[in-house]
């Protein structure tokens, strides 16, 4: 049961993330970012630090979705730390907008943004949810 429900969670939440990477994630006062590039480029901005440090939740996401199986409570606290990673992007009111080091406000959040979240989300929920049935399981024996 486990396994297949690790699975399902897993493919759900890489279908989601694989889509946020199709779409806009955030706008500001001068264009908006798409997610693709926004992912390429996190992989150096976080040295600027601020908002850019949020690009953190894809490793944790990542290490989330091979560890589901071997190691669930890696995988479980992974994929909290994502999503609460990936939330606190709306604490940010500007980004770093070139590499000049100039900032700009952001003004809004488009649905890249919201299905990287749901994928970390759908991650933890699916964690939580196996560990629980684990538990439960064990208990019962």
């Amino acid at each position: 049961m486990d396994n297949r429900l690790n699975k399902v969670i897993t493919v759900i939440s890489l279908g989601l993330f694989m889509y946020a990477l199709t779409q806009k994630c955030y706008c500001t006062t001068a264009s908006c970012a798409d997610s693709f590039a926004v992912l390429l480029s996190g992989t150096l901005g976080w040295v600027f630090g601020g908002a850019t440090l949020t690009w953190f939740a894809n490793p944790l996401l990542i290490l989330s979705w091979f560890t589901i199986n071997k190691k669930p409570k890696l995988s479980l606290i992974c994929s909290l730390l994502a999503v609460l990673i990936s939330l606190s992007f709306l604490l940010f009111k500007r980004i770093i907008s070139d590499e000049a080091g100039n900032y700009k406000e952001i003004i809004s959040y488009r649905l890249g943004y919201w299905l990287w979240v749901a994928s970390s989300s759908i991650m933890f929920i699916g964690n939580a949810l196996s560990f629980l049935f684990t538990q439960h399981s064990e208990k019962m024996k």
